[in-house]
């Protein structure tokens, strides 16, 4: 494996100790700091936040690792509604921050620039990668509901919405304030990932 699939795929024991405290902050945020819409699930919380920071330091590999496969099997058994919502609500919807790793190193690259073009194109990869991310959970939510809980197609999208949209939101505005942070952290303490294939 040559040093820029290593960084892409592979797991160095600061990167799983990294990934790991993020994970464990979005359980804790997910489970302790949300207000619950209603008994067939959803919730408005932050915890995507921490989940996305994963992305844009490690990549869309282990952002998809630790969305999809860490916080989702965690927070499905957890949550209690069941291994069958696992797939779509779980998998998919969390390993979806994935596509905002996928977008890192423009991110990355566009940020270390003076231009205020650059700063502006940054931050609209930003709010559209999250935009596309929650549009996903949205529909897999929506799909469960209609074939889990017998909603109508109409009746899920109105239900997910109202938690999907609200949450999203709130997370897109906390990315764009903690951004110039993580900018600070990537030139001071880069990935592997950051180091060996965004450069």
């Amino acid at each position: 494996m040559n040093k820029k699939n290593k960084a892409i795929f592979g797991f160095s024991v600061k990167d799983i100790a990294e990934i790991a405290i993020f994970c464990a902050l979005a359980i804790l945020l997910d489970q302790f700091i949300k207000i619950d819409i209603g008994i067939t699930g959803g919730s408005l919380n932050i915890s995507m936040v921490p989940l996305y920071i994963i992305a844009l330091r490690h990549g869309p590999f282990k952002g998809f690792v630790a969305g999809g496969l860490v916080y989702g099997i965690i927070s499905c058994l957890w949550d209690g509604y069941g291994i069958s919502t696992f797939p779509l609500e779980y998998f998919v919807s969390f390993g979806a921050v994935a596509i905002l790793g996928a977008f890192a190193g423009m991110i990355n690259d566009n940020l270390k620039q003076k231009k205020a073009v650059n700063i502006v194109i940054a931050y609209a990869i930003l709010i559209g990668s999250v935009a596309l991310a929650a549009g996903i959970r949205l529909v897999c939510a929506s799909i469960d509901s209609v074939w889990l809980w017998e909603y109508s197609w109409g009746e899920a999208f109105v239900y997910n919405v109202t938690y999907v949209l609200p949450s999203a939101l709130a997370v897109c505005i906390i990315l764009c304030l903690l951004l110039p942070f993580i900018k600070l952290t990537n030139r001071e303490f880069p990935t592997s990932y950051l180091e060996n294939y965004c450069d």
